[in-house]
């Protein structure tokens, strides 16, 4: 398998690694995707492919699911552009690491990252009010606990994680919204403003005075923040799409067809006929 060099919105992160190299999966970014979710993923890929044939693409499944999740957990339904096709390449881990800031980054590496593609300061802090809703390891915000307390993290907050999070090693998990875990909505803003942000990726958008003013817009007005979260997630599901005779449609979604071609219905092997289970 050959490796791509610009990771888009073609399910590249969903195939497993080869020969060639570790999958997008693997990267550091993507560790804390849930293998679960892959499974999930192909399970509503045999459903659908089942009930229609191999017309819906594995990035578009994706893409359906987010936007389900969002608004089963309490948050807005909209609808989104399909007809994706998914890649046959997976992104190295250096280009992976390139395209995906860490939760350490500040708002400025966020903000630069994210322009190349497009982003505005407004869509990066609507995008980030995806944490709503979550759960974050303690390796991902222990240089906010460690050595010494974060000055721009609440000092309850902090005593609290620190239970949570007793050693800059341990690996325990803790919700990114304190106020409403489970609930897609506005409250992720309403930490902040209360110094209650779990990344420092996080956090920054408050103490930045570029995005201190979006926060405190969102925190007041969930209406805007579902409005702007819903443009950005539109915008973010355009990138790089394959579509038309590009690419494929798999026929499973953590590896490539081996011949490229559209498989019929029944023409796939034994193994791919059963559902996949966690």
């Amino acid at each position: 398998m050959n490796i791509i060099q610009d990771p888009g919105c073609d399910g590249s992160v969903l195939l497993d690694g080869s020969a060639s190299g570790p999958s997008e999966k693997d990267a550091p970014p993507n560790l804390s995707l849930r293998a679960q979710a892959f499974v999930i993923i192909e399970n509503l890929r045999r459903l659908v492919h089942n009930a229609c044939n191999r017309i819906v693409s594995c990035s578009d499944l994706t893409a359906l699911a987010a936007r389900d999740a969002v608004f089963l957990s309490g948050g807005p339904n909209y609808s989104i552009p399909l007809g994706r096709r998914d890649g046959t390449t997976f992104a190295t881990r250096n280009v992976t690491l390139a395209n995906l800031p860490p939760p350490t980054a500040n708002t400025t590496t966020i903000l630069n990252s994210l322009s190349t593609k497009g982003f505005t300061p407004t869509d990066v802090v609507a995008l980030s009010g995806g944490h709503t809703i979550g759960i974050a390891h303690c390796t991902s915000f222990t240089p906010r606990l460690f050595p010494t307390r974060d000055p721009t993290m609440d000092q309850t907050f902090f005593n609290n994680l620190r239970l949570t999070c007793p050693t800059n090693v341990t690996d325990n998990t803790t919700f990114m919204d304190i106020r409403s875990p489970n609930v897609f909505d506005n409250r992720y803003y309403v930490d902040l403003m209360n110094r209650q942000g779990l990344f420092t990726s996080d956090q920054d958008l408050y103490t930045d005075s570029r995005t201190r003013g979006i926060v405190t817009n969102y925190a007041i007005n969930q209406t805007l923040f579902f409005r702007d979260f819903v443009n950005a997630m539109i915008k973010m599901g355009q990138l790089s799409v394959l579509t038309g005779t590009q690419g494929q449609i798999r026929t499973n979604c953590s590896r490539v067809n081996s011949n490229n071609l559209f498989i019929l219905s029944g023409m796939e092997n034994n193994e791919d006929e059963k559902l996949a289970s966690y």
